[in-house]
Order: structure tokens, then C-alpha cells, then sequence
């Protein structure tokens, strides 16, 4: 590189810097004017589609906010599902937005059928403001506010998938390909941001990706944090490392690109070019791989400050996983969002547990309270009207054409951030056992696994887990699939552990409680998996068309086949 490329880097990183500095600030504002931000949005909203077909059929040019929330129902994903299809196969977007679709960015169908989400240009940039603030803070907390570098990057977990078209020609992919493939800009970004070189990100299949990723990872001497959009993507990269690392070292010994790993020429040639033999690196590294893997990250990358992924929901269970190879790293999980909207961002990363802040410019949020979900007509309240300590559904209206739209996650007020609530994930909606109307809840379920676990020892460890529903028996019943890392001994052994799962259940949730007194509900089973289920169940759901950096293990199986797989890998 030559000096004045590299003066140009810095100063684009600089202004990187400010940027996400600003954007901090800004969104710091807006919750101290979230009421006024909330109502200016959802106004310019209705303004921006008062002239599309379905703004005109609910004569948005003539309501106000209050009227908006009377006369538009709730809706599903379902209620736009066909006019979403016809867009897609003719184009015509003015159908539902007043700009056009730049991706349809589709969901990883973990509770249900897939879906296309349109993005627009207004939904992109809404999505800026709040990515730039995660990263201040993060550079803030945990680099304690050291500058952007050209000689310190991060390693991002990431891969796009490539983009395919709906037959008019409007690309359809995950936000994340959409992001890399779409932009060279962002390119850029990435190129000075991060360890890998851009190509790695485009590779389509993820574990030749993340093989590349810890590759180039290795050989980065201030490799200074790890991201991802998922704990669940950092762990298996971790695993990778675990299982490859003499054929990785072998790449950096020798220079040489491991020639087994699935890659098209010109990303070969690209990757090769950047590799030198490194005989010192590879020995050092060995030494460390040798020792074990136990806290391997800040051995061989010492001057790691955070790993930042989502760990909040069904994905806290792989946090626990990744504390092994952390050791003292402290996990940053920055932020929650969906295909649809972006929701909250974790400003108070010093918090014991993780809260977010909702963002007031992203989307038009409303909330319907826990105890009305399964109501016909339920009533909603505002975003400064969460009362601490309670339940709710997200319920949002976004600048891409979903009106009222019920997300399904389930959220707990935990407090406010001047006036937006924080507050935590609990669950999803399709992931709540539900027998003769009594829930459990997949954060009751987590509960219980993991305090039932303790009863064999620090030496046993929950590697995954989901459940379903036995409609076979009377009554009926929970199962739960569980796979550890070491076998129950004996049948006793699993009844203990079923004893306890039930314990906790029952001090969570009085209503189980009764019906299960009352033998409403038949005591849960619980079924041990063979080792691997979960990897095997995860590779035949992703081979079915869902992106494997998107997936996300369900807490609940209602597809029949997948409760076929899981039971056929039961240990009798």
C-alpha cells in the first residue's frame, strides 16, 4: 500500500469514527424525545404511502395517529403474503410502498413458513443509525475508546449467500447478503474494518467461509474483537478451530491454501496472493492449540477486548458454550432486531443482564399486553407506556409497508432510557408450549434445563436442546429432546432430572402447576439424543432454503419431519 492509499484509509476511518460517534448521540436524543419521534415518524409514514393502492384503501391522506390505530387492524405476515407475491412476480410496487424494493430479504422460518420482507431505501437508512451507536459504544466500553487503525480490525462471522431475483427481477436474499453484495462502499468498510478480505464474505458456503475467516484471523497480530450476528455462529466457528487447526497451521507453515477447501478460482487466486509461508506464527500457535482449548481466545489473540452477538433468547444457551473458549472476554450482545425492523440497541453494556433500548426512529411500535395476546380484538399501548416489570407483544408500523404488524416476540419492560423502555427478549410466540391453554414459555423451558443440569455435575453440559408436543398420549405432555455431553448412567438418573425440570416449571408458572395437579397435563418426558442430533437436525433444515448464518435452532418442532429426525436419534 502505498502513502497516500494509506492516508486516505485512516482518514476514512476517522470519519467512521465520528460518524458512529454522532449517531450515538443522536439516538440518545430521540429517547429523550421518543414521544415526539414515535408521532413524527408514524406521520410521515401514512404521508410517504397516502398515494399507494393499499394507502389509499384505508385513506391514510385523511387520518390522524389516533384514527391510524382505530380503523387499521392488527395484522400477520399473512394478510400481505399474496399482495407481497404478486410484487414479486410483476413489480409493481406501488401496490404497497411508494418506492421501490430494493431486496426482498427473506426470514429464516424458524417458528413457520418463510417470508419476504421488503426493504426499501427509507428502511435501509433507518437501520444506520443504530448499527453506528452499537459500535461507539462497544469502541468506547470495551477498547475504551482507542481509535480506528489500519493494524487493528476485528474478525466478523459473516457470509452472503448469493442474491437470487423474484421473476421481475427484484433481488431476494438475507440482509446480509443483500448489505455485502449490493454495496461497494460497504465493501469497503469491511476491507478496513476487518481481518478477512472482502472475497472470504462472499463465499456462499459458511464453513469454507469460516475456515477462511480464522485463517486470516490467525495471522492478524491485533486482532482486537470478534462479531457475529449470532453466539451461535461464533461457536461453531470456534468448533471449526477446535477441529482444523493442524490443517490451519499447516496453511500458515507452509503459505499455502488448504487445496481441499470448496472455493471458485478467482477467490482462490485472491486469498492465495495474500498468504506468506510463516513457520514462527504456525509454531507459536501450536504451543497454545497444545495447551487445550479452555480460555484459547485471549492466548492466541491477547489483545482481544469482546465477542459482540445476540445471546439473549433461545441463543443463551451457546453463551454458556462460548465461556470456554472466552475465558474472561466479555460477550456484548449489541442489539435486537428482526428481518422487519430494527427494535432496541444494548446501550449499558455494564448491566448484569442484557436490556435493550428501543430505538423511536426505526419503526412505529406499539405493544399489546401479554394477558390480551390470544384476545380477538386486543388493545395495544404506546412506547412510553410499558409498565416495568410486565409483558408485552411488539406490535410495529415501518417506512417498507407493514402496517400494525404483530412481530410475535414477546418482550419484557425492564426499565427506561429517558423515555424508551428497555427491555428484554423473552420469547417468540411460535416457540410457547401450549396444552389445553396452559404456556410454557421457551424462557421457563431454558430455566428449567439448565438448573435441572446441576444435579450431575459441573462436568455435564447442555450442548442443545428443542421440544414438541406428544398429542399421542392422555393426557398429554411435553417432550423434551435434550443432548448432553456425557449419558445418564440409569433410568433413575433421568427421572431425577425430570423431577427437577418440573420443580423449576412449577415455581415459574402456577397455571402448569394446577393442571398438572389437576392431571390436565401428563408429566413431560424427557429424551436424550444421540451426540450430533442437533448438528444433523440443523443441516436438514438449512437444506430446505434457509441461510445457515440466519439459522436458528427451534425451541419448538411442529414440522412433522423434524420430529421424526429428532425422535429417530433417541437413545433408548
Amino acid at each position: 500500500m502505498n502513502l497516500f492509499n494509506k492516508i486516505q484509509d485512516i482518514f476514512l476511518l476517522y470519519l467512521l469514527q465520528l460518524g458512529a460517534i454522532r449517531s450515538l448521540k443522536s439516538l440518545q436524543k430521540d429517547t429523550i424525545n421518543a414521544v415526539s419521534v414515535q408521532q413524527k415518524l408514524i406521520k410521515n409514514i401514512l404521508k410517504l404511502q397516502k398515494d399507494t393502492e393499499y394507502g389509499k384503501r384505508y385513506n391514510f391522506a385523511a387520518l390522524t395517529v389516533a384514527e391510524f390505530q382505530t380503523i387499521h387492524p392488527l395484522t400477520t405476515y399473512e394478510n400481505y403474503r399474496e399482495v407481497i407475491e404478486d410484487i414479486a412476480n410483476t413489480g409493481n410496487f406501488s401496490q404497497l410502498v411508494a418506492e421501490p424494493i430494493i431486496l426482498f430479504q427473506e426470514t429464516s422460518g424458524t417458528t413457520g413458513k418463510s417470508k419476504l420482507i421488503p426493504r426499501t431505501k427509507s428502511l435501509q437508512s433507518t437501520l444506520q443509525k443504530p448499527f453506528q451507536a452499537v459500535n461507539a459504544i462497544a469502541r468506547s466500553y470495551y477498547l475504551k475508546g482507542r481509535a480506528y487503525a489500519t493494524d487493528s480490525r476485528g474478525l466478523a462471522l459473516a457470509n452472503a449467500q448469493p442474491l437470487k431475483s423474484t421473476p421481475s427481477g427484484i433481488p431476494k436474499g438475507t440482509g446480509t447478503s443483500g448489505g455485502i453484495r449490493q454495496s461497494k462502499s460497504f465493501q469497503k468498510i469491511v476491507s478496513l474494518n476487518f481481518s478477512s478480505p472482502v472475497g472470504i464474505f462472499l463465499i456462499p458456503d459458511y464453513k469454507t467461509a469460516y475456515y477462511c475467516h480464522i485463517l486470516f484471523a490467525l495471522l492478524e497480530p491485533k486482532l482486537s474483537y470478534i462479531t457475529a450476528n449470532f453466539a451461535s455462529n461464533v461457536l461453531e466457528a470456534l468448533q471449526i478451530l477446535e477441529r482444523e487447526w493442524p490443517q490451519l497451521l499447516n496453511d500458515i507453515y507452509q503459505g499455502e491454501l488448504n487445496p481441499n477447501l470448496s472455493l471458485d478460482i478467482a477467490t482462490r487466486k485472491e486469498l492465495q496472493s495474500r498468504l506468506k509461508p510463516s513457520p514462527e506464527k504456525s509454531n507459536t500457535l501450536r504451543t497454545e492449540f497444545e495447551k487445550g482449548f479452555s480460555g484459547i481466545i485471549p492466548r492466541i489473540w491477547p489483545q482481544l477486548s469482546y465477542i459482540q452477538c445476540i445471546t439473549s433468547g433461545s441463543l443463551q444457551l451457546y453463551k454458556e458454550s462460548l465461556k470456554f473458549y472466552a475465558g474472561e472476554i466479555p460477550i456484548y450482545s449489541s442489539n435486537y432486531g428482526a428481518s422487519e425492523a430494527w427494535i432496541g440497541c444494548n446501550l449499558e453494556p455494564q448491566l448484569d443482564s442484557t436490556a435493550y433500548v428501543m430505538t423511536p426512529h426505526t419503526a412505529f411500535f406499539e405493544f399489546i399486553h401479554i394477558s390480551q395476546i390470544d384476545a380477538d380484538q386486543p388493545t395495544t399501548v404506546n412506547l412510553a407506556s410499558l409498565n416495568v416489570g410486565e409483558s408485552y407483544e411488539v406490535v410495529v408500523t415501518t417506512v417498507a409497508g407493514l402496517y400494525r404488524y404483530r412481530m410475535g416476540d414477546i418482550v419484557k419492560c425492564v426499565g427506561y432510557y429517558n423515555q424508551s423502555p428497555m427491555i428484554e427478549f423473552s420469547d417468540r410466540q411460535g416457540s410457547l408450549l401450549n396444552i389445553s391453554g396452559v404456556k410454557v414459555s421457551e424462557s421457563e423451558i431454558f430455566a428449567a434445563i439448565t438448573e435441572a443440569i446441576k444435579i450431575f455435575g459441573d462436568d455435564c453440559k447442555i450442548i442443545d436442546y428443542t421440544t414438541s408436543i406428544d398429542v399421542s398420549s392422555f393426557p398429554l405432555r411435553y417432550i423434551v429432546y435434550l443432548e448432553v455431553s456425557k449419558r445418564f448412567e440409569t433410568i433413575p438418573d433421568l427421572i431425577l432430572f425430570r423431577d427437577k425440570f418440573e420443580q423449576v416449571i412449577y415455581d415459574l408458572n402456577v397455571r402448569y402447576l394446577n393442571t398438572r395437579e389437576a392431571n390436565i397435563i401428563g408429566a413431560p418426558e424427557i429424551k436424550l439424543v444421540e451426540r450430533d442430533s442437533f448438528k444433523m437436525l440443523k443441516n436438514q433444515i438449512v437444506s430446505q432454503g434457509i441461510s445457515e448464518t440466519q439459522f436458528k435452532m427451534p425451541r419448538l418442532l411442529k414440522n412433522a419431519e423434524q420430529v421424526n429426525f429428532i425422535e429417530s436419534k433417541y437413545i433408548n
